[in-house]
């Protein structure tokens, strides 16, 4: 069968549609960075910050937003992951992890110029944790204390490509 998904910049609408409808996980996980703590607030704040960036895509399950990501540049060379998702997400899953692995990944780090990809995720969101390492990101930290407002634990997850130049002579 088919997939039924379909990844485009993020259009008007789009990132505040999965914010209200993302899954009481992904609540919880964005709830602890940010200064929001309604699913409405930070359905506002999410949408206020991330839309209009071309760098933000949305992911439609027969035609209905059903997950925002992103790579937003945060240093020179360095992206930081962005990603929540509604209770549709397990049906592009599998889709949607190729994508990355297969399509986006190698294009950001190759002629995109970036050379680390990194994601800090709750320590308590397992499934995450599993899905970071499935995209290739390894863990770099264990679980960092106090790195939400409430103080829940987030580990951060990196991948990163050679970037060390030749030595002269």
């Amino acid at each position: 069968m088919a997939t039924q998904m379909k990844i485009d910049v993020a259009a008007p609408g789009d990132i505040r549609a999965v914010a209200l409808a993302m899954r009481d996980r992904d609540v919880a996980e964005f709830s602890a960075i940010s200064f929001a703590d309604t699913r409405e607030e930070l359905a506002v704040a999410l949408e206020s910050r991330y839309e209009g960036n071309p760098s933000v895509m949305c992911a439609r399950w027969k035609d209905q937003p059903a997950c925002i990501g992103g790579a937003i540049e945060t240093r020179p060379g360095v992206v930081s992951l962005l990603f929540f998702a509604t209770d549709d997400f397990p049906r592009l899953a599998l889709p949607m992890t190729r994508w990355l692995r297969n399509e986006l990944f190698p294009r950001l780090l190759g002629e995109g110029g970036v050379h680390r990809i990194e994601a800090a995720a709750s320590a308590a969101h397992k499934d995450v944790l599993s899905w970071l390492y499935t995209l290739g990101l390894q863990p770099e930290t264990g679980p960092l204390a106090g790195y939400g407002k409430r103080g829940e634990p987030f580990i951060m997850f990196s991948k990163v490509a050679d970037v060390r130049s030749p030595r002269a002579g």
